[in-house]
């Protein structure tokens, strides 16, 4: 099924191929899981965001226009699942909030074999990512991570092709000011 394309592949699943949908889970779900743990920053959350979005997948494939776009269409059903999700988190902090008890998200502890794998550059990075602005990290994981054109993630986030231009621009420099701040300040104390 290599030689098929994905939109062949949803018209197999549509005529009742299992193998089809299967080729189509191992061609995108590292991708979906990439940019649902971009989005969210937590991997469990992540791969749930992954397996809901196969399974809309799953259920609407009936619906998929073949256009030559399913990554696209994939990329925008895992974007807004994550979302939905940074909404609800942000209403139950509130809500919390509101009720006046505290509520923080637990903190993120990278596992043992990842803190291995580590160096402190990479480390920068991913607090600089984190720390951008939700448009900014969505059009640079999509872009950097998915490897997708400007005009994919202009399908992807609903925007005009300048402002995902802007977006990856400033997202770029936001992560390099990050990044060149911690070396300027050793300068500094040498």
């Amino acid at each position: 099924m290599d030689d098929l394309t994905d939109d062949d592949l949803v018209a197999r699943y549509r005529d009742g191929d299992a193998d089809a949908f299967d080729a189509l889970f191992d061609r995108h779900h590292a991708a979906a899981f990439r940019f649902a743990n971009a989005m969210l920053g937590d991997r469990p959350a992540a791969e749930d965001v992954m397996q809901e979005t196969f399974l809309a997948v799953a259920r609407t494939a009936r619906s998929y226009q073949p256009r030559g776009r399913f990554r696209t269409w994939l990329m925008q059903i895992v974007r807004n699942r994550c979302l939905n999700r940074l909404e609800q988190a942000r209403a139950r902090r509130a809500a919390f909030e509101q009720a006046g008890l505290r509520a923080e998200p637990p903190a993120h502890r990278p596992s043992p074999a990842d803190c291995a794998q580590r160096n402190e550059q990479m480390d920068r990075v991913r607090a600089a990512l984190a720390e951008l602005p939700d448009r900014q990290r969505e059009a640079l994981a999509l872009y950097a991570f998915e490897q997708l054109t400007y005009q994919e993630i202009a399908a992807v986030l609903g925007a005009p092709l300048n402002t995902v231009k802007v977006l990856i621009h400033r997202a770029r420099a936001g992560i390099a000011a990050a990044v060149e701040e911690p070396r300027s300040r050793q300068g500094a104390a040498r």
